[in-house]
């Protein structure tokens, strides 16, 4: 698996150089929008490097040649959802270099960086990835491109409207049970719910990959 997510990254330097320069960008652009503009950010970095690799797989036809080699399906595709996390880890800890360089130099951009940047960038990452991997997996990244553009800007556009619409709509008994409940509950513990949650989002969509990955024909 380790070789794998080393072949992923190695032929990716060139977008790992871009990667570098639309952080910087986004540091600048998003920096009004607070926690939210770097968990966009993450999101972005990783969407541009995950679907990159399955770009140029697609494009070289790495898949028929995995396949062919001694290595289970289910060392490709767990292979892939490992990778994730290293790339988005790769984000944030370039988005967090930035903060650091801007608050040493005293620039004038009011980037934050805590722990609701980590932990919104791990759900907002894992809950987009847990619905692309499968239509990449079942189709192809070419066949799936457009769909997965499409999921990526609903989570952009279309998170940030439901929390801001859900925050002016405080009457919506949904919102006030769930306020309700986690008000009672600490830090702690609200951590680890949201944990197990999603590692059990991404099992789910794991197991749905693999099915579709071991029916698919090359």
């Amino acid at each position: 698996m380790y070789h794998l997510i080393k072949k992923d990254i190695l032929m990716q330097k060139r977008a790992l150089k871009l990667s570098i320069l639309l952080m910087i960008f986004f540091s600048f652009t998003l920096s009004n929008l607070g926690a939210a503009g770097l968990t966009i950010g993450i999101l972005a970095i990783t969407y541009q490097l995950v679907l990159g690799a399955s770009a140029l797989e697609d494009k070289n036809n790495s898949d028929i040649i995995l396949i062919s080699l001694p290595i289970k399906r289910t060392t490709i595709v767990l292979s892939k959802y490992v990778s994730i996390y290293i790339y988005a880890a790769y984000a944030t800890l370039g988005f967090y270099l930035i903060y650091l360089i801007v608050n040493l130099l005293n620039l004038p951009l009011a980037i934050s960086f805590d722990l609701t940047v980590l932990i919104g960038a791990i759900i907002t990452v894992t809950m987009f990835c847990s619905i692309s991997f499968p239509l990449i997996f079942k189709y192809g990244y070419l066949k799936s491109k457009m769909a997965n553009l499409i999921i990526f800007f609903v989570f952009v556009f279309g998170g940030t409207g439901l929390v801001s619409y859900l925050s002016k709509n405080n009457k919506l008994m949904l919102s006030q049970d769930i306020i309700t409940f986690f008000s009672n509950k600490s830090d702690a513990v609200i951590l680890m719910i949201s944990m197990v949650l999603l590692i059990l989002i991404m099992i789910c969509s794991y197991f749905i990959s693999l099915t579709f990955y071991q029916k698919r024909e090359f």
